[in-house]
């Protein structure tokens, strides 16, 4: 057993070591990116979290019965998952992806060493691969989204393992593995789908007699065989047998340059209630447009090859509570380094890697692999997202470079690669967004400058810079810099100015409504605050998140849950609504109250638990401390709570707990009715 453990581990103390504190330094980064605030889910996340939230209340696949299409099974399980575990908590949620990732360093560690042309150079090709892979500042920020690339990576990094494994000594017994792990890997994003003819082309390559048939059948029938029971679901749900998913006859439509906009597209796909009948539809729109104008197929190419190597600024970039808020300067320069400057030093070295290492059917794997994704994304669509699925390939030959683990190539070989590898750079260089880098290291070094005046108490300087800071690039961070500014110098007129441009900039900002309304009050002037926090393009729940993590007011002795002025102050609730013939708030099962510490004293709430007859009756637990915990059982009708507060120095967290039903009418996670809380003397 010590002998099996040790193959995959380096065989050398001092590689076991560089191993180890590659894996450390890797999952420092993650935590390190995980620790920041949540933040705001973009992109293919608000899909996922939303299609994991209703698995997880028992409620199917339904949110495919409107959305443009059908997505792969295997993430949102895994998501609904993680969900489960972490208590519903999205953040928690996030913990299972990074160990995901982590895993992706070992096993790029692993197929580095596999692909190593040198026997002896094997295990410094892994280490440089897992190397290569932790510098990677993607990998990382990707491990703290809820998207499918990092599950995908693994099950793909595993895949092409077992084929190495596979090529080395074959048996029917590696193809079959192997093709149930390409089955859960298509089960996450479909794109080895198409790959298997290809791959069974090359299972034939390397035997050249009947085995080759056997392991190359043994894989596809594996792949189909773990790929089947999502498609018969699939035909009993949409009298279709839909393989995995639809998302080809989306973009089959959607970029064959359709006269309607996305908008448009996404609407009338949604009217049509049956996801294949929504594909059929979407595919015979685009084979429509192909046929009136074949030579669409030959303008995809060239925009397809720049979307997908180009750096493109976009939501899922940086990790951020808001994406309209300004990335620091710290962290911006990070991902200069280590996601486009990195990027480029990868695709360079690859290119030279490949061109020297062995040419053997390893190296024809990798080849086909990249010529497959390079070639389907050309011809339907290019994201630089789409990078993730050559990455494990393109690490690992850059780490034979790295490694010196090149062997004697004809030049033709290395010129041809180089060429390539010149080229790419020069195609990721050409539309680089140099200008978008220019302005926010500027706006970003300015107003770092006029946060240290400010700081230093120099409020002239601080104002000056903070403008030119806005004259680079207008933002709501940068009106609010001016308004805190302008409020430390005792100018309220200014500051209230300043963060109403904030709130102008961005209308759908929190925190430039938060930081209006906050400023508002500590004038005393309740009444506008309460107006400013009202802010009806702003989404209250995120607001009350965002106030409540920033403490925006000090605790007080009495809240009047749901009067607009409650921000800060009480967490785990929904937006106020009329409630049993007053102003009030839901929880989600689980609030939280902020009290002020104080000598002994008597706490009073006012309560209700309204909930339908449907829905199971509960018990709620009403906790002062970990272990002063009193439950009472709620109607629908409100009733007085009270509680003796023990002196205490530090401020009251008061929790209300109750086990959460989900509304049909709205599908909110709904736990009771909380109206005021205060704390009184004794």
């Amino acid at each position: 057993m010590d002998t099996v453990f040790r193959s995959f581990l380096p065989t050398t103390r001092r590689g076991r070591i560089v191993l180890a504190m590659t894996l450390l330094l890797a999952l420092g980064v993650r935590l390190l990116l995980w620790s920041l605030p949540p933040h705001l889910a973009a992109n293919d996340e608000t899909e996922y979290l939303a299609v994991a939230r209703d698995l997880l209340a028992g409620r199917g696949w339904r949110f495919y019965d409107s959305y443009p299409w059908l997505r792969a099974p295997l993430y949102p399980l895994w998501l609904a998952g993680s969900l489960w575990l972490a208590g519903g908590d999205a953040q928690r949620a996030l913990l299972p992806n990074i160990a995901l990732s982590m895993l992706h360093i070992y096993l790029l560690w692993l197929l580095g060493r596999a692909l190593a042309s040198r026997p002896e150079r094997a295990e410094r090709t892994g280490l440089w691969t897992a190397v290569c892979g932790t510098l990677l500042l993607t990998l990382a920020t990707f491990a703290n989204l809820w998207m499918a690339e990092t599950l995908w990576n693994v099950l793909w990094t595993t895949s092409l393992l077992l084929l190495i494994g596979w090529w080395r000594v074959p048996t029917w017994r590696k193809a079959l593995v192997a093709g149930i792990f390409i089955g859960l890997t298509v089960l996450t994003r479909s794109v080895p789908l198409l790959f298997l003819p290809i791959l069974a082309g090359w299972m034939l390559w390397r035997l050249r007699d009947r085995r080759g048939v056997i392991h190359a059948a043994a894989l596809i029938v594996a792949c189909g065989l773990v790929v089947a029971p999502w498609t018969w679901r699939n035909w009993r749900a949409y009298e279709t047998p839909i393989l995995v998913e639809t998302g080809f006859a989306y973009n089959l439509w959607a970029f064959s340059e359709p006269p309607l906009d996305l908008g448009q597209i996404n609407a009338i796909l949604a009217a049509i209630p049956n996801p294949a009948a929504r594909a059929d539809y979407a595919s015979a729109q685009g084979q429509a447009l192909i046929r009136a104008d074949p030579t669409i197929l030959l303008r995809k190419p060239w925009p397809n090859t720049i979307y997908f190597w180009r750096v493109k600024p976009i939501q899922d970039r940086f990790l951020q509570q808001n994406y309209y808020s300004d990335v620091r300067l710290s962290y911006f320069i990070v991902a200069l380094v280590f996601d486009d400057g990195w990027y480029l030093i990868i695709l360079a070295l690859a290119a030279w890697g490949i061109g020297r290492v062995q040419r053997d059917g390893r190296l024809g794997l990798a080849l086909l692999w990249l010529g497959y994704v390079l070639g389907t994304t050309m011809f339907t669509h290019g994201e630089a997202r789409y990078r993730h699925f050559i990455w494990p390939i393109l690490l690992a030959y850059a780490a034979q470079t790295l490694a010196r683990d090149g062997v004697v190539t004809a030049w033709r070989g290395r010129m041809a690669a180089g060429g390539v590898g010149a080229g790419l750079l020069l195609l990721v260089l050409t539309f680089y967004p140099w200008s978008w880098a220019q302005t926010n290291i500027e706006r970003a070094l300015k107003r770092n400058a006029a946060e240290r005046a400010l700081a230093a108490g120099n409020f002239a300087q601080a104002e000056a810079l903070a403008v030119q800071a806005l004259e680079r690039e207008p933002s709501p961070d940068g009106w609010m810099l001016v308004g805190r500014v302008k409020a430390a110098k005792g100018d309220g007129a200014g500051a209230i100015q300043a963060y109403g441009a904030a709130v102008n900039d961005k209308r759908d900002y929190p925190p430039a409504t938060l930081a209006l309304g906050a400023y508002l009050l500590a004038q005393n002037d309740p009444d506008n605050a309460r107006t400013a926090w009202a802010n009806e393009y702003v989404d209250q729940t995120t607001l009350n998140d965002l106030a409540w993590r920033e403490r925006i007011q000090p605790a007080a002795s009495r809240i009047d849950v749901g009067d607009g002025l409650d921000l800060g102050l009480v967490q785990g609730v929904y937006p106020a609504e009329e409630l049993l013939g007053t102003r009030a708030r839901w929880t989600n099962g689980a609030a939280t109250i902020r009290l002020p510490a104080g000598p002994p004293r008597r706490l009073t709430l006012r309560l209700a638990d309204p909930r339908p007859v449907i829905a199971l009756p509960s018990a709620t637990v009403l906790c002062v401390a970990p272990h002063q915990c009193t439950t009472v059982q709620l109607d629908n009708q409100w009733r007085i709570i009270h509680l003796p507060l023990p002196a205490h120095t530090a401020e009251w967290q008061i929790t209300i707990t109750t086990t959460a039903w989900y509304s049909p009418a709205d599908d909110r996670k709904l736990g009771i009715v909380l109206d005021w809380a205060a704390v009184n003397e004794e």
